[in-house]
């Protein structure tokens, strides 16, 4: 029995270090930060535009019509003009990516199977997270909580890519 509890004890402690590393560990001060919003039933994605800084929610501003999901108001905060809002979570490969977390409704999840990435979004909460992805390519993200009847197609995608085409992908939308 002593054995078994040392082996028990053993395996507790090297699960809290590897817990901690993920979740008690800050970001690094270079890494990209992105805000993502979920709703009834998308992810939106918000990125600051070439000024480096993002506009200020106003959530009386939000209008799904005219595609202002995130309630930016441009005509008075000149941090918003820029900023870029998709429906794909776009980072380059090999750099460290913050996600600012908030969910506009009820609760939802980002979960990134091949990153073996999870998180909740919780209505009036605003969580990070944050991750590096190794390999490029396109992989899907999904809404793991039951969070309405359209929850079996609340889906985005995250687009992993070279810093070129990052750079590129960056350059187009903020022409838009």
């Amino acid at each position: 029995f002593v054995l078994v509890g040392t082996e028990i004890l053993a395996l507790g402690v090297m699960g809290q270090k590897a817990w901690a590393n993920v979740y008690f560990t800050s970001p690094a001060p270079g890494a990209l930060q992105v805000q993502a919003q979920a709703e009834q039933f998308a992810f939106y994605f918000r990125y600051p535009g070439p000024d480096g800084q993002f506009g200020t929610i106003h959530p009386d501003k939000i209008d799904e019509g005219n595609q202002n999901y995130f309630g930016l108001d441009p005509a008075n905060d000149v941090a918003a003009r820029d900023d870029i809002v998709s429906g794909q979570l776009v980072v380059p490969v090999n750099r460290e990516v913050q996600l600012l977390m908030h969910a506009k409704d009820v609760g939802h999840s980002f979960y990134v199977r091949e990153l073996r990435i999870q998180q909740d979004f919780v209505p009036g909460l605003d969580l990070s997270l944050h991750f590096t992805a190794t390999e490029i390519g396109k992989y899907e993200i999904v809404c793991t909580q039951l969070c309405g009847l359209g929850h079996y197609n609340m889906k985005a995608y995250l687009n992993v890519m070279s810093q070129e085409d990052y750079d590129k992908w960056q350059k187009e939308q903020a022409a838009q």
